[in-house]
């Protein structure tokens, strides 16, 4: 479902995280684009802005992601090296 909303309407996806920076850099790009769109001349124009903004958004929403498995991950091995020292402890 998230993909949809960076692909689609990517301000969304800050609007939802409440990043107010990205939200507006993203709302300008995405806002060009559209109205590059609505005036015929700039419709060639528009698929620029409109990637720059999905792109931006992918990118954020990516480093998220990483973020969270590395602090997953971080967690577990804590959690096993815990385990591991009451093993030898105990021995």
């Amino acid at each position: 479902m998230i993909y949809l909303c960076l692909i689609f309407i990517p301000p969304l996806y800050f609007l939802i995280r409440q990043k107010w920076l990205g939200f507006i850099l993203n709302s300008v790009l995405y806002g060009i684009a559209c109205l590059c769109v609505l005036s015929m001349i700039g419709i060639w124009v528009a698929p620029f802005f409109w990637l720059l903004s999905v792109g931006h958004a992918s990118f954020t929403y990516r480093k998220e992601a990483s973020l969270q498995h590395a602090d997953m991950i971080a967690t577990k091995m804590a959690e096993k090296m815990a385990e591991t020292l009451r093993e030898n402890k105990n021995s």
